[in-house]
């Protein structure tokens, strides 16, 4: 697959949902890219924060952010169900590259 993989969000995670969230969105991720062969999602936690998480997409088509973004809107939809949401906080990213 090509490799034009950007960053779509930075989700924060409070209380003690971290570990649970880590789990069932690693799950999603799989779920959806064994659905899509046009995206890859991945997550990865930041290594010196136990709360914090970024979520790549990688398209095997050249797309623009806010393409891949309103492509992505379904998986973002659904992170913000894996934990109770005022445990959630999701910064949508605009533009960035891995």
């Amino acid at each position: 697959m090509e490799t034009n993989k950007k960053l779509i969000a930075v989700v924060e995670i409070g209380g003690d949902k971290a570990i649970q969230f880590w789990a069932r969105a690693d799950d999603l991720a799989q779920q959806y890219n064994e659905k899509s062969t046009d995206i890859v999602y991945t997550v990865a936690k930041l290594p010196d924060s136990d709360n914090l998480f970024r979520f790549f997409a990688t398209s095997k088509e050249e797309m623009t952010q806010e393409t891949l973004l309103e492509c992505s809107r379904e998986f973002l939809d659904e992170l913000l169900t894996l934990v109770p949401s005022d445990c959630v906080r999701i910064k949508i990213a605009e533009g960035k590259e891995e």
